[in-house]
């Protein structure tokens, strides 16, 4: 259900587009018109893929959050889903909200199930997906396996606003990587990370970035100070 209607209004001017963008791409993107300007990009997808170790039910463990933005920063515009536990309009564990944020406030968020990861090595899968049409911006997960909330995503799992971004050339997944984070419980989780990335433009497939970004690793010191409870986790930038 979603609890909150409203459009999206970017805070600041557009960013100039980012040259490391086509740079990163295993498949080159092509180029339209002149040399100066890239083929634009109107649909990301990300492939997800965490890896538990032990969940604990009776502490609501773990808890994480994945964040998407069509910009190269979350200081005006972006998407985030927290993960195990629905964050608005108050804490409630298990299942997932999709949050849609702008000029540090959220401005609509959709919650799916209720049920609380609980199977021990566990996997989840899925990707997340942001496109524009120029003036609406979409934001959705799609092909969600997992065995706590089996198949996921889709219509149910989507968000739109209204948004005046021509394309996603801003787009760099250094900003999901840097900014997802295990929140909660870190210690019942061996990875997190984005698998691949795929670039669409007007005539399909631009480009995949196949290389993996690792947001966390089970060797890395606890984020969450194990199962210590937390809030609110996650810190809008401005």
């Amino acid at each position: 259900m979603v609890c909150v209607r409203s459009s999206f209004k970017l805070g600041g001017p557009k960013l100039p587009v980012l040259a490391c963008v086509a740079a990163v791409l295993v498949v080159a993107i092509p180029i339209s018109g002149s040399q100066d300007e890239p083929e634009p990009i109107l649909r990301i997808e990300q492939d997800w893929k965490l890896v538990l170790n032990e969940p604990d039910q009776a502490v609501h463990a773990p808890q994480f959050h994945t964040v998407m933005s069509p910009v190269g920063d979350l200081d005006s515009l972006y998407a985030q889903v927290t993960w195990n536990w629905r964050e608005l309009p108050d804490f409630a564990p298990g299942g997932l909200q999709i949050q849609g944020w702008a000029d540090d406030e959220c401005r609509l968020h959709r919650d799916f199930s209720s049920n609380e990861l609980s199977t021990t090595a566990e996997t989840l899968r899925w990707t997340q997906t942001m496109e524009t049409n120029g003036a609406v911006l979409t934001f959705a997960i799609i092909n969600g396996q997992s065995a706590t909330w089996g198949a996921f995503g889709g219509h149910s799992l989507q968000i739109q606003g209204t948004a005046p971004i021509a394309s996603l050339n801003n787009y760099d997944t250094n900003v999901s990587a840097a900014n997802s984070v295990i929140t909660y419980g870190s210690n019942r989780v061996d990875s997190l990370v984005i698998t691949e990335v795929r670039y669409y433009g007007a005539d399909g497939l631009l480009g995949t970035d196949s290389v993996p970004k690792v947001v966390y690793q089970g060797e890395q010191a606890d984020q969450g100070g194990g199962d210590t409870p937390y809030s609110r986790l996650f810190n809008p930038l401005s």
